[in-house]
């Protein structure tokens, strides 16, 4: 084996290693950062994976972190430690605004964050299926600073029934008129399949009817595979000539009246479904007392959804003559009043 000559290598003397080290140091300072820059200006510019616009909302309060991951579950974003950085290292983590925003598919995170700092005019409101005129005031009246409670009931006091649960979005400045006739449009839309002639000649009932039968069905059973049986024992009675004995009607008659009445305090929590109805209630003249009351109510009592109103057209003939949900949401059948006195035992 050949020897190695030491002379052969050149050894570096202390200044000299540390004269590289320091050139090395050096180089890597400028081309470090200019490196992680460039980086960092393509991630802010490239475009997110989505394929697809989506529909984003801010809330008050949502923090920069919150908003940074939910946009990057959503697939808007590619890092939402990106998204965040960008806006602390850019101050404008300060200054953004709540709404509801309609974000482009392959948007980036500049373009984001600037809609963002512009804010929006849109605001989202959901209105459930069931809710009574009311607490459609209600929540519009949460929603938006302009809608007037008073005025929005005095508007819709002839739609019951005919306002569409859904979530919307109305800009910040909307009237109650427009969005009572954009509820009543997405009715009219969402129902024109359903509420078809053939439909209601097949039903034997008419589109008032309908809407009636669906809106207490709505408000006394929750479980959607019981509303056709429960829509059929309520069609047979209405048939037959026989009271529907439907709390839920009595429970929108007496609300709003009396001891039920909200005040300017409780409004907001006020529960327009009384669930403790008492005798005199029961005995209530008012003519959506189902319980006391022969035939349908004059109107609607609430606002139904789609489903249910596909339940009454489709209601299912049974055995069953007598029906109670109980607090648990259980619909519990029976055949005969002594089985149902049994269950109201049992179940309330």
């Amino acid at each position: 084996m050949e020897e190695l000559d030491p002379k052969k290598f050149h050894v570096l003397d202390s200044k000299t290693k540390w004269k590289y080290i320091f050139i090395t140091l050096v180089v890597s300072l400028f081309v470090l950062p200019f490196a992680f820059y460039k980086y960092y200006v393509l991630a802010i510019n490239r475009p997110s994976q989505s394929g697809k616009e989506i529909t984003f909302e801010i809330k008050r309060g949502d923090g920069v972190s919150e908003i940074s991951d939910s946009l990057y579950e959503k697939g808007s974003i590619n890092s939402s430690v990106l998204f965040k950085a960008y806006l602390i290292v850019n101050k404008l983590h300060t200054n953004v605004q709540a709404g509801v925003y309609k974000i482009p598919a392959g948007s980036n995170v500049i373009q984001i964050s600037s809609m963002f700092q512009k804010g929006t005019n849109d605001i989202k409101v959901t209105f459930l299926e069931g809710w009574r005129v009311e607490e459609f005031a209600r929540e519009a009246g949460k929603r938006f600073e302009k809608i007037d409670y008073e005025k929005f009931v005095s508007l819709a006091k002839n739609d019951e029934g005919y306002l569409f649960p859904d979530t919307y979005f109305f800009n910040v400045d909307v009237s109650e008129e427009s969005l009572l006739n954009a509820l009543k449009a997405n009715f009219i839309s969402k129902t024109k399949d359903i509420l078809t002639d053939l439909a209601l000649t097949k039903a034997d009932l008419t589109k008032g009817e309908t809407i009636i039968l669906a809106s207490i069905v709505e408000r006394e059973v929750s479980k959607e595979d019981d509303r056709p049986i429960v829509a059929g024992i309520l069609i047979s009675r209405y048939k037959n000539g026989i009271k529907l004995d439907a709390d839920a009607t009595v429970q929108y008659a007496v609300s709003g009246n009396g001891n039920y009445s909200p005040t300017a305090k409780n409004l907001n929590e006020f529960n327009w479904w009384a669930l403790n109805l008492s005798n005199n209630d029961l005995l209530s003249d008012s003519p959506y007392n189902t319980r006391k009351n022969i035939g349908l109510p004059p109107a609607p009592i609430s606002n139904p959804g789609l489903s249910v109103i596909k339940s009454v057209l489709n209601y299912k003939t049974s055995l069953y003559n007598y029906y109670l949900t109980d607090k648990k949401g259980v619909t519990h059948f029976a055949k005969t009043l002594e089985e149902h006195n049994d269950n109201v035992r049992k179940y309330l």
